[in-house]
């Protein structure tokens, strides 16, 4: 019975991290659109089968099988219908854009919603309460444990999370005394003994949580797309020159829907907070992935406004239709190989928490 209520939640787990990513993105593109007056025929959540779905203001609204895609279609998209009077083209260059830009900028937004509001949970004047004792260290042997409050290390007040580690490191090896009371209100004073590794870096086994106010969780909650952006930059870069074992299409390289999937699943196991925090890194990957200069993307859909601006007339239509069009046949392409690559990943075990 367990696994199968671990399962049930690992599914629902799943569906809602695809949900989450993708409504608000397809959402994006649909206020926008609604905004600029564009006549919107079709608002799908998901694709496949339709399992919900209803009319009104002249646009069908749908919730369809599978919840790995979504799509708004617009009026002036068709070979049929690229002189409509209400079509996405009939709209200026800033508009336009604004349109492709807004489901990204979604992406983005729920990732500061997510991580912001993740902050707010964890408001803490207190830079000396002990979050996390490691089993079988000196703090947890001597008897520290998790909700204590340490106030000082050496006679000196913890000022920060990282203070005990200061002091761990400006003497390799020697006692500390830390001083501090428990969660009842006892107060205890312990000598610790830190345990070195070969690399002489000692330890006592303790995580004190940050300072965190709601000015900090805002704050931290607005840049984390900037941050995430600037590490995923880097993760491609290094995957592009090789620093990477294997490369794009190697064990550590590019994941699809199958793998995202599967790491959601191990994740949420671990407990709400890293799952928060893989869907608010998920949507930022998703959103900038989407900015990306890539005909049948968003970014390679701007590219082609902003062309279009600058030469001050139009693409023949038929001729860009029919090249984001193999664009997307690239992309389902490049598609199928990751979702083959994420299945022999976890036939072999190598995503998180695989042997």
């Amino acid at each position: 019975m367990p696994q199968v209520t671990s399962g049930i939640v690992g599914v629902v787990a799943i569906a809602g991290a695809f949900l989450i990513l993708i409504a608000p993105h397809e959402g994006g593109h649909f206020a926008l659109a609604k905004l600029f007056k564009v006549r919107v025929i079709e608002f799908s959540i998901g694709a496949g089968t339709k399992l919900l779905s209803f009319t009104g203001g002249g646009t069908l609204y749908a919730i369809r099988l599978l919840p790995i895609l979504g799509y708004v279609r617009m009026g002036g998209m068709e070979a049929d219908d690229f002189n409509e009077p209400n079509g996405f083209h009939s709209k200026t260059a800033l508009q336009r854009i604004a349109i492709l830009a807004a489901g990204p900028a979604a992406n983005f937004l729920v990732a500061i919603l997510l991580t912001t509001g993740y902050g707010l949970t964890q408001l803490n004047d207190d830079p000396g309460k002990v979050v996390r004792v490691i089993p079988g260290t000196p703090a947890a042997m001597t008897g520290v444990r998790v909700g204590d409050h340490i106030r000082a290390v050496n006679s000196k007040p913890v000022t920060g999370p990282g203070y005990i580690q200061e002091q761990e490191k400006a003497a390799p090896g020697k006692p500390i005394v830390l001083t501090g009371y428990h969660s009842d209100g006892k107060s205890f004073t312990y000598i610790l003994a830190p345990v070195c590794d070969t690399s002489n870096a000692c330890y006592v086994g303790i995580g004190v949580a940050g300072l965190v106010s709601v000015q900090s969780a805002v704050t931290n909650g607005v840049e984390f797309p900037v941050n995430a952006i600037g590490g995923i930059t880097q993760g491609l870069g290094a995957l592009v020159t090789g620093k990477v074992p294997g490369g794009l299409f190697g064990p550590q390289g590019l994941t699809g829907p199958i793998g995202i999937a599967a790491i959601t699943e191990q994740t949420v196991s671990q407990g709400p907070t890293d799952y928060i925090l893989l869907v608010a890194i998920l949507s930022v990957a998703l959103g900038f992935t989407n900015l990306l200069p890539v005909p049948a993307l968003d970014g390679g859909r701007i590219v082609v406004v902003l062309i279009e601006a600058l030469r001050r007339r139009p693409f023949d239509r038929k001729s860009e239709l029919n090249f984001q069009r193999w664009g997307l046949v690239a992309l389902l392409g490049l598609a199928a190989i990751i979702s083959f690559l994420d299945i022999q990943r976890i036939a072999t075990g190598q995503f998180l928490g695989g042997h």
